[in-house]
């Protein structure tokens, strides 16, 4: 399938709400450790994100001009990631649940952004615990390149070189 992948806008918030809401339910419904369906949609909601487009990349997959992908590309993470390397930190990626090729368009995107703003890596967490995540990081070419802890989440660290 061809997703056009496009810049944001208000008017795709309330999608990409439903889009990270349901994916949250997806993550218990499938016992995959994941976003909490409980916390993680509140504590990222509309004024989050429309700050993050003021600041970040924040972009959108469509098909038929439907909103069925997110992703968040930040310059930095300071949280995860303490060094100064020019990079690119995906954040909030999230599909729709039955339609496939999403998640490695939009990862597709983020390299080449990369390429183009001279980017030196491409850098992602997840959760260590969720098999599911970091199989699909790997086979979409990332590298673990570290783990640790910050309060009760235990996280991965994942790169692609550009």
């Amino acid at each position: 399938m061809n997703y056009k992948i496009e810049k944001a806008t208000i008017e795709d918030l309330d999608a990409i709400h439903k889009l990270i809401y349901d994916r949250c339910l997806w993550f218990r419904e499938k016992g995959v450790k994941g976003w909490n369906v409980n916390s993680y949609p509140h504590k990222y909601g509309k004024n989050y994100f429309i700050e993050q487009m003021k600041i970040n990349k924040l972009v959108v997959a469509k098909f038929n001009n439907k909103v069925c992908g997110v992703m968040l590309l930040k310059e930095e993470d300071k949280n995860y990631w303490n060094n100064n390397d020019s990079s690119y930190y995906i954040h909030h990626l999230a599909t729709t649940i039955n339609l496939k090729g999403i998640g490695k368009t939009l990862i597709n995107y983020a390299i080449e952004q990369c390429k183009i703003n001279n980017k030196k890596y491409l850098r992602l967490d997840c959760y260590q615990e969720s098999k599911f995540l970091n199989e699909y990081y790997k086979k979409m070419g990332f590298n673990k390149v570290g783990s640790g802890t910050d309060g009760n989440y235990n996280f991965n660290l994942w790169e692609i070189v550009i």
